[in-house]
This record gives C-alpha cells, structure tokens and sequence, in this order.
C-alpha cells in the first residue's frame, strides 16, 4: 500500500512538472504571475564597482519608477543583479546563469567592454533580448540590433576629442594606454584620427592595466616633448598622472570619460587637465536619484537609467523573446536623462558629449563638442 501511495505522489509530481514545462514558451520569460524577471550583470566589485554601484542604482530607480505605476501591464517587473566584477569569464558565467536556471525574457549589461566582448555570443545563441549600457565595438557584432548599445561609441568619441586638439593649434601629441580593450580602441582611434588630420604622434605607451610601475614609459613619453598627451586609460589614470607631475611635465594634459572618483584621487596634480566625456544629465534625475541615494549619479548611471526604461518599453508591447527582438530591429532613437541616442544604420551609437575641466578635483563642463 504504501508502495502504492509513494508511486502515486511521483506520477503527481511528473505530470506537475510536465505541465509546467509545457505551459512555459520557449521564447518566453520565467514568470510565477507576479513578476516578469530580467537580470542585470553588472560590476558590483572590483576595480569598476563604482561604474557599477552607480549602474545597479539607477536600474533600481527606474524599476521602481515603473512598479509604483503597476509595471508591464499589470505584472510587477523583478531585476536579478549578478556581480561580473568586471571579469569576462564571470561574466559569461552569470549570463548563462540568468538565461538558462533564472529564464529571464532580457538582461540588461554588462558594462565593460571586454565582458561585452566576452558574452556577445551567448547573446546571439541564446536570442535574448539585451540591452548594454556599455560599449561593444562593431567588429565584435555579429548583429547590429541586438544588444542595442546605450553608449557613446568609442572611436566617434575619441576621433571627437583628437578633432578638438587639432582645432586648438595642437600638432605633437604623446598617448599613454593600457592593453585593456576599451582602452586600447581608444587610444588607437584617437592617434588614426589626430594623423589623419596632419598631426603628429610623437610616442605611445601602451602598459598592462594591472601593471604596479608606469614610471619608465611616462618617462619617454615626457622625453619625446609632446605639446600635449592624451591619456586613453581609467585603469592607470592616478598613476600616471602622479607620474607626470612628478617628472614636470608642463604640457597640456588631456583624457577621457574621467569620474569623479578619479579626480577626487588626483585632485592634488591634474589642474587644468581637459576630457570629453557623456554631457550631464537632466536635473530632474539628478535630482530624482540624489534625493533617493543622497549622492549624485556618477557614470554609467544615466545610461544605465535609460537602457533600463529602453528595455520596460519594448516589454510592455511584448514579453516574447522573439517579438521583443523585432522591435528591436526598428529602434533607431530615444530621448532619455543621458540625451538623445541615436542608433545609426551601421549599429554605432551616437550620444551628446561634452569638453569637462579638473580643477582642484571638481569636474567643471567648459563646453559642448559638436
């Protein structure tokens, strides 16, 4: 009898199971008629977790923007957040986490461009719809809709800044970068942009981003006598530009995307120094997100905040997979609080940027760049 019953339960739980796995879509997303669940890989940790702390508070912001207006047409919306730490091998890890145990209908991220790099294939094997407040270059898609980049591309970005040199009478320049990949597209796009306009590249030092001693290749890049250096690194922006004040170096000094982590570190010795960087945000989400966190939004938290309301929006027209990656094919525009993106029909992102100042640690916008 009790063979009986036991045989019984597990017939039970088999068929449970069965219609469950039958009632799920195979394009659709994991729901328990509450929630409709996306993730978002963000760098939580590490050498980036500001970058990502401010991303993961920003997607907070507009998850429970949309929540507190009934969500996705009547289904509250949940974010499962994975930390990548940067890594791209945990982020491939938690991609496969979130898309194969989580069945989320989309993610949002990662945010570095080596994990993008990194998880762009299991974007295209897995067909989720996903949404990168990041960069990833064109060489590494293989499709141009999906993910859709919420991010200044970074060789328009540079050529801009290597323009604006040139414009200001600027013919020698000396580049410090890392082996990093967003830093070496940089520090590559902007030196092809600058000789393309007839200057000239008198040095570039290209380092390990992890390496503990820049002094030597500061050094010849001082010696080489450039009117001006860019310096296309995050990773070992304090280094070397404590170097470069160390050394006395006097020529203009000129970067890239710099927060206000960095030039609260080097507050001491880049005075003076000039980076292009995503112009500032509306104020009403500077406001919105200060009262909430009681800080301002750092980057990425702009882009973040609007890859994230990209995203509600194609979930409330559908939550199928395949029907959100067709809207996807036909999305071109958005105005958010980080500015008007503009998708271009070669898949690069185009985003208002802006010429910012160091002084005494502060970032002060000194003007738009067209």
């Amino acid at each position: 009898m009790k063979k009986t019953i036991i045989w019984l339960v597990i017939i039970v739980v088999v068929i449970i199971l069965v219609v469950i796995a039958v009632g799920v879509s195979r394009n659709g997303p994991a729901l328990d008629n509450k929630t409709i669940k996306v993730a978002a890989l963000l760098s939580l940790t590490g050498d980036a977790a500001a970058w990502g702390q401010n991303a993961e508070r920003a997607i907070q912001l507009a998850t429970e923007q949309i929540n507190q207006l009934g969500g996705v047409n009547g289904q509250q919306l949940e974010v499962i957040y994975e930390d990548t730490g940067a890594d791209p091998k945990r982020a491939v890890s938690a991609f496969q986490k979130v898309t194969a145990i989580d069945n989320v209908v989309a993610v949002i991220g990662p945010l570095n461009q080596t994990e993008d790099v990194a998880v762009a294939p299991i974007i295209k094997q897995t067909g989720t719809p996903t949404i990168v407040p990041g960069y990833l270059p064109i060489s590494n898609r293989t499709n141009i809709t999906n993910p859709i980049i919420v991010w200044m591309d970074a060789e328009l970005e540079a050529g801009r800044l290597a323009q604006y040199l040139f414009d200001q009478g600027i013919r020698r320049v000396g580049i410090f970068g890392t082996l990093d990949s967003w830093e070496s597209t940089v520090s590559g796009s902007f030196a092809n942009r600058f000789k393309e306009l007839g200057g000239v590249i008198v040095d570039k030092e290209i380092v390990q981003p992890d390496t503990a001693e820049v002094r030597l290749p500061i050094t010849r890049l001082v010696a080489s006598k450039p009117e001006a250096i860019f310096l296309g690194t995050y990773y070992q922006f304090v280094n070397s530009t404590k170097e470069l004040h160390d050394l006395g170096y006097k020529g203009k000094l000129y970067g890239i995307e710099i927060d206000d982590y960095l030039a609260n570190q080097t507050a001491a010795w880049t005075n003076g120094l000039q980076f292009i960087a995503p112009d500032h945000y509306q104020n009403d989400f500077i406001e919105t997100f200060t009262n909430k966190y009681g800080m301002a939004p750092g980057l990425p938290a702009g882009q973040s905040y609007d890859a994230a309301n990209i995203l509600f929006s194609f979930l409330k027209q559908s939550i199928n997979k395949a029907e959100i990656l067709e809207l996807m094919k036909s999305f071109s525009q958005y105005d958010g609080v980080s500015g008007q993106l503009e998708i271009r029909p070669d898949g690069r992102s185009f985003l208002p940027v802006a010429l910012f100042e160091l002084r005494q640690g502060e970032v002060s916008r000194v003007s738009n760049l067209p």
